[in-house]
């Protein structure tokens, strides 16, 4: 009985050994090579919650007097991770291009308080994929394709398919400056907008910078060292929703209104901190003013086409107010060198500045390495970011 517990134990410790890599037969084996790393974006998980003050609304229009007041919480889960890198190299074996593909998920929930009608609960469940590519220069192209599903959660009928997209140029001309052009289907501005993507960066992306990424974000960035970055911005946040009239909001024609869309827009403007304890972790907080608010229902009977953008039953321009944003980034895995590859940086700004699921969530850049202001202050660990494994060999 002793010695079948022990065959048993030895062959579990040695399945845990060999899955953690800590055989004691490959231990101390210095021949053992080491496994480059695959891609050059890590595995990233993010949790982001944003809420606003109650505001009361206009008193004279008949369904602002029903819905009484407003207030807003939103919270997303989201990740992407990387599943296709190719370095592509000519005769000489130096690397002239990459080709990178990343999936991307996205869940947000929307939590509307309306005082003078039910609690909605509107939903958004994202997947899509990106891809980059760049010519080891100067360019690199991108490409994101979002297709997500709303509903208003508890009503098992109100799934609405939509789809966000992005397609932009990026030219890197050195570690100060950058610009981008493209285009963007996007829903952030509460209603379906067919846009320009116009973006420029000055300054360095590890240092101070001051971007504007329109129709994203436009702001001023500096980095206090490695584990604290602060930045004053403003940009708009929004979306298009599934909204089950369950409440008998007067809109419209009494037999077209048992659902509609919603939307909503804002601009926030605030100061943000981003604090990063380790290489896989940090964490922001945000505050300021949401301003030039706007709620509005769309019917869902006369749209034509899946081009134009809708056209309301009822719109409400809504009060400024303090707002509060907080959330948490995870970061997974091992990396190839990017250490002062300005091109990788602007691919890095692209990922983290365009979210999944098209929410206007930042997660900011904890990813690009922050060079050291003294030699002395190096840890040895971050010299390892120097050296690409293939150099080794």
């Amino acid at each position: 009985m002793v010695k079948r517990f022990q065959i048993q134990l030895f062959f579990l410790l040695s399945f845990v050994c060999s899955f953690t890599g800590l055989s004691a037969f490959n231990s101390g084996d210095s021949t053992k090579t080491v496994k480059p790393a695959k891609h050059y974006f890590k595995k990233t998980f993010y949790l982001d919650n944003y809420s606003t003050g109650n505001r009361k609304l206009d008193t004279i229009n008949k369904v602002s007097k029903q819905l009484g007041s407003y207030q807003l919480s939103q919270f997303s889960l989201g990740c992407n991770f990387p599943v296709v890198t190719r370095d592509i190299y000519n005769k000489e074996h130096t690397k002239i291009s990459s080709l990178h593909f990343l999936l991307t998920g996205n869940y947000t929930n929307v939590k509307l308080n309306f005082k003078g009608i039910s609690e909605h609960n509107l939903t958004k469940l994202s997947l899509g994929g990106r891809g980059f590519y760049s010519d080891g220069k100067k360019s690199i192209f991108f490409v994101e394709v979002s297709p997500f599903i709303t509903s208003d959660r508890g009503h098992a009928n109100s799934q609405t398919l939509r789809l966000a997209t992005t397609v932009l140029y990026n030219y890197t001309a050195n570690e100060y400056f950058s610009f981008r052009v493209g285009y963007t289907r996007s829903f952030l501005l509460g209603n379906r907008y067919q846009l320009p993507y116009i973006g420029i960066r000055v300054g360095k992306l590890d240092k101070v910078n001051f971007s504007v990424q329109f129709p994203r974000v436009m702001s001023f960035n500096v980095s206090l060292g490695k584990h604290i970055k602060t930045s004053l911005y403003t940009k708009p946040q929004g979306g298009v929703y599934t909204f089950v009239n369950s409440d008998s909001l007067k809109i419209g024609n009494i037999y077209e209104n048992n659902k509609l869309y919603f939307g909503r827009y804002e601009f926030l403007s605030g100061l943000r901190l981003d604090v990063q304890p380790s290489d896989f972790l940090n964490f922001y907080f945000s505050t300021g003013f949401t301003s030039n608010n706007q709620i509005a229902f769309f019917p869902t009977t006369h749209i034509k086409d899946n081009t134009s953008s809708y056209t309301s039953y009822y719109s409400s321009p809504i009060k400024s107010s303090i707002f509060l944003n907080f959330g948490l980034v995870f970061r997974f895995g091992k990396t190839k060198s990017i250490y002062n590859n300005q091109q990788m940086y602007d691919a890095l700004d692209i990922n983290n500045t365009i979210d999944s699921g098209d929410n206007a969530v930042t997660r900011g850049n904890g990813d690009i390495p922050v060079p050291a202001t003294r030699i002395s202050k190096i840890n040895p660990d971050e010299i390892t970011d120097l050296i690409e494994t293939e150099d080794l060999y």
